[in-house]
């Protein structure tokens, strides 16, 4: 066996390459369905609504139901396809081509027309947040809360304080707005919460502008999210609704406590899809939802841009707080994205405090329908606030 001497410069710079930390995997090309829902029937004129997270694409297939039906070469990617007027199940697939080979494909199938009797649904989970302006949320016990679905009372089955394990997506704006120092401000404030994660907590970090400019894994090693902060400068138009949907979605395969923490200043630009779409995913998932909302409270007065009206935009945001509302979380106003930090950690010490109530709704109908839930203490004067509602899909 021939030995091979290596020169001092040589073997320096091998050294260094193995005390060189290891990346954190690189999120896979993936296509997000916007369109279908995977939960109900399609039939009649259905329209298919995809983006597409991959380097290079320049065309995407559509098929249905095994069958190639349009071609596409630029956004959005979107068509209208007859299905006809028959409930059956249907396939559809997507293939993002790049220099004539295939990236990425995505498939999605949704269910044929049941109608269901009246059957049991699964555990419905509530976390629960006491208003700490309403009085010492500390030593309450099952007995004291009172559950409401639909109107009629439920029977508590379970019942613990909030350390349930927490898994979030970062949601942080860093389009033109954040240039000067805000997007740095608030990735400190990332790095806040990040500190506070404990074992078995994992978080994925998105940073977004007119689409999706960066994306972690989740990972439970806060030192890995850490190296994904600065990688990424602030620049581009903004497009909330589309990153947000897509949070959503992907925290629904994830298990834990599942929380979405966006900051932004909430004005959409460039969005393919509407606020109702994507309080129509947050309906059915089981994700809470918190809003860092950055400028003053009348920072919307007379705000407009070439895309979207006054009035376009104060409704967009109006639906952006109902969302945050109706799932249970809060918007958190902030004047200065210096103040970041304590936003992140303020959210964090909430999240730690909640109840976590469980319950059998009552039998219902697998009717598609959204069930109020409503949640009330014994105690005089406690505020609370939970998820309000569910889709029973």
């Amino acid at each position: 066996m021939r030995l091979v001497r290596l020169g001092p410069l040589v073997a320096l710079m091998l050294a260094l390459a193995a005390l060189a930390p290891v990346a954190a995997d690189e999120p896979e090309p993936e296509v997000v369905f916007y369109a279908p829902s995977e939960l109900e029937p399609a039939w009649g004129n259905t329209e298919v609504e995809v983006d597409v997270y991959a380097d290079g694409v320049d065309e995407l297939i559509f098929l249905v139901d095994g069958d190639e039906v349009a071609r596409l070469r630029r956004r959005p990617w979107k068509i209208t396809v007859p299905l006809g007027d028959t409930f059956e199940s249907h396939s559809f697939e997507v293939i993002a081509l790049g220099d004539g080979r295939e990236l990425v494909r995505g498939t999605l199938d949704t269910p044929p027309l049941r109608i269901d009797d009246q059957i049991d649904l699964g555990l419905q989970q509530l976390y629960v947040t006491i208003d700490a302006s309403s009085g010492n949320a500390a030593g309450l016990e099952a007995s004291d809360f009172r559950v409401f679905d639909d109107g009629m009372p439920q029977k508590i089955v379970t019942f613990e304080r909030g350390d349930a394990a927490l898994t979030v997506a970062l949601l942080i704006d860093a389009s033109e707005s954040m240039r000067g120092g805000h997007l740095e401000a608030a990735l400190g404030g990332v790095r806040a919460f990040l500190e506070g994660m404990r074992d078995l907590d994992e978080a994925a970090l998105y940073l977004f502008a007119d689409s999706l400019r960066s994306r972690s894994p989740f990972l439970e090693r806060a030192e890995a999210l850490e190296r994904e902060l600065g990688s990424v400068a602030a620049a581009g138009g903004t497009a909330i609704h589309d990153s947000l949907y897509l949070a959503i979605r992907q925290l629904e395969s994830r298990q834990g406590r599942r929380v979405v923490v966006l900051l932004s200043d909430g004005f959409d630009i460039h969005s393919a899809l509407d606020i109702e779409k994507v309080l129509w995913a947050m309906r059915r998932s089981r994700s809470l939802v918190y809003w860092i909302e950055l400028g003053d409270a009348g920072a919307e007065v007379g705000r407009s841009s070439p895309w979207k009206s006054f009035e376009r935009h104060r409704s967009e945001r109006e639906g952006l707080r109902r969302l945050v509302e109706e799932s249970g979380g809060r918007v958190v106003p902030l004047e200065t994205v210096s103040a970041a930090a304590v936003a992140f950690d303020d959210i964090l010490t909430e999240l730690r405090s909640q109840y976590v109530l469980g319950y059998y709704p009552t039998r219902v109908a697998r009717d598609g329908r959204w069930h109020p839930v409503d949640v009330k203490v014994a105690r005089k004067g406690h505020r609370v606030r939970t998820r309000g509602g569910y889709v029973a899909d």
